[in-house]
C-alpha cells in the first residue's frame, strides 16, 4: 500500500520464464490480478538428492505463468514452501500439493481466509465494520484455487537443504525468510521489499506487530547477506540500508500519528482515513485499519498513546 521507492531496484516481469538468479536458485515471475503488487517472484531451489523445493505459488490468475515455469523446469517440485499466509503466496498451492512447508502459525492464517469473519477477533472491537471484513475476505476467497493445503510446520532455525529458516513476524505473524549461510543469499519474502513497505498485521497473541517487524529488521540486518531475493521487485545487495529505510519510514508514521492524536482523539477507522486517504475497496480499508492499529499498539506500549473506553485513541498523558 505504501510506495517507498528505492532507486537501486527496478521492477521486472518475465511471465513465468524460469531464470537462474543465483547458484541452485531459479526464479519465475508470475502476474497478480492486483494493482499493487502486480507480480510475485517464486523460486525453485535445488535440494539434496536431485529434488527441488518451490517457494510460494502465486494465486488465481497466475496459473499459466506458473505452469510455464514448472514445464521449463522439466518436472513438478518435490515440495512446496510458503513464506507466509497471504493469498498471493499460497493461492495456487493446492493445485500442486495437499501439504506445504510453513511456519506453524500459517495454518490458522490459511484457515482464516475461509472460516473467520472477524479479522481482529477481540483485539479491538469496532476497528473495521463487519461488512467490510466480510467483503474483503470474500475477495480473498476468489483468489485461491481449492481449499487451503495442510501445513507441515517448520520453525525458526530449522534447515531445509542448505537453507536456514529465519522467522520474521510483523508483516504476517508466520512470515519466514530462507538464508543460505554458505554464500549469503537471502530469500526475504515480503520482509525487505525494495520498492514498497509491507503492510503490518496485528495478530492474536502478538501485542506489538510493529515491534515484531522492527525486531525482524534488526535480525535480518545482522545476517551476512550478499544478495537479497524479494518476492516483489528485483534483487539487491544493501539489506542493512533497506532495513534502516523501512524502520525510518515507520518512525515517521509513528510521529505523524502522535501529532494527529494531539489535535483530537480518534477511533482507529477515523485515524486510518487520515493516514491512508486513497483506497480502492474493502481490502484496502481493512489493511489500512490493520496497519493503523499496529502503530497505535506500538505507541500504547511505549506510553505515547492511550485508548479510551469508547475506543477513541488520544495522546498519552504526560507522566
Amino acid at each position: 500500500m505504501d510506495l517507498h521507492p528505492n532507486p537501486r531496484a527496478v521492477s521486472g516481469k518475465d511471465g513465468g520464464v524460469l531464470r537462474d538468479i543465483a547458484p541452485g536458485v531459479r526464479r519465475m515471475t508470475l502476474p497478480l490480478s492486483l494493482s499493487a503488487p502486480d507480480h510475485i517472484h517464486c523460486f525453485l531451489l535445488d535440494m539434496p538428492g536431485g529434488t527441488s523445493l518451490l517457494v510460494d505459488t502465486g494465486m488465481r490468475g497466475s496459473e499459466a505463468a506458473l505452469g510455464a515455469g514448472l514445464e521449463a523446469a522439466g518436472s513438478p517440485p518435490d515440495r512446496v514452501l510458503v513464506t507466509h499466509g497471504h493469498i498471493d503466496h499460497w493461492g495456487l498451492a493446492s493445485t500442486l500439493t495437499h501439504e506445504v512447508l510453513a511456519h506453524p502459525t500459517t495454518a490458522s492464517s490459511l484457515d482464516f481466509t475461509y472460516q473467520r469473519d472477524n479479522v481482529f477477533g477481540e483485539h479491538d472491537e469496532g476497528v473495521v465494520e463487519p461488512k467490510t471484513v466480510a467483503a474483503a475476505f470474500a475477495a480473498f476467497r476468489t483468489l485461491s484455487v481449492g481449499e487451503p493445503p495442510r501445513v507441515r510446520a517448520i520453525d525458526d532455525g530449522d534447515t531445509i537443504g542448505d537453507w536456514k529458516v529465519v522467522w520474521t513476524p510483523g508483516h504476517d505473524p508466520g512470515h519466514i525468510c530462507l538464508f543460505r549461510e554458505a554464500d549469503g543469499v537471502l530469500l526475504c519474502g515480503d520482509a525487505l521489499l525494495p520498492d514498497n513497505t509491507p503492510n503490518i498485521q496485528p495478530a492474536a497473541g502478538r501485542p506489538d506487530a510493529l515491534g515484531d517487524f522492527f525486531a525482524s529488521l534488526d535480525r535480518l540486518s545482522d545476517l551476512p547477506v550478499t544478495l537479497v531475493l524479494p518476492s516483489h521487485g528485483e534483487p539487491y545487495v544493501d539489506h542493512v540500508g533497506r532495513a534502516a529505510a523501512l524502520r525510518a519510514f515507520h518512525q515517521r508514521r509513528l510521529e505523524r500519528i502522535v501529532a494527529e492524536l494531539r489535535r483530537e482523539p480518534r477511533t482507529v477507522g477515523e485515524l486510518s482515513r487520515v493516514i491512508f486517504p486513497v483506497r480502492e475497496g474493502p481490502v484496502d480499508d481493512m489493511l489500512a485499519d490493520m496497519e493503523t492499529l499496529a502503530h497505535l499498539d506500538h505507541l500504547r506500549l511505549d506510553a505515547k498513546a492511550q485508548r479510551g473506553d469508547d475506543h477513541r485513541w488520544s495522546e498519552a498523558a504526560a507522566a
